[in-house]
């Protein structure tokens, strides 16, 4: 996995293991739309930059944070621009 729970409750700011296994998806779906923006998958690369493990941990803060009322397309908008300078240009 490209983000551990540990860094992702780190970043949420969670102590507790009440929602482990919605960490657990929310890293999943974060790390399959950050290879979707991206356009190849994570593992093309042998160390993973930090800019794109940071566009994995805003998705799932995103998504935990807007259960209920997430915009996808303002987050995907956002990847994006985190992302361009690692996005293919064609898949």
């Amino acid at each position: 996995m490209a983000v551990t729970r540990d860094e992702a409750k780190l970043y949420l700011r969670i102590d507790n293991d009440v929602e482990d296994a919605l960490i657990d998806s929310l890293i999943q779906s974060s790390t399959t739309t950050v290879e979707n923006v991206l356009r190849h998958p994570l593992s093309d690369y042998t160390t993973l930059p930090e800019d794109i493990k940071t566009a994995i941990l805003y998705g799932v803060a995103y998504l935990y944070e807007n259960r209920d009322t997430a915009d996808f397309d303002a987050m995907i908008k956002l990847m994006r621009a985190m992302l361009f300078s690692y996005r293919n240009e064609v898949f």
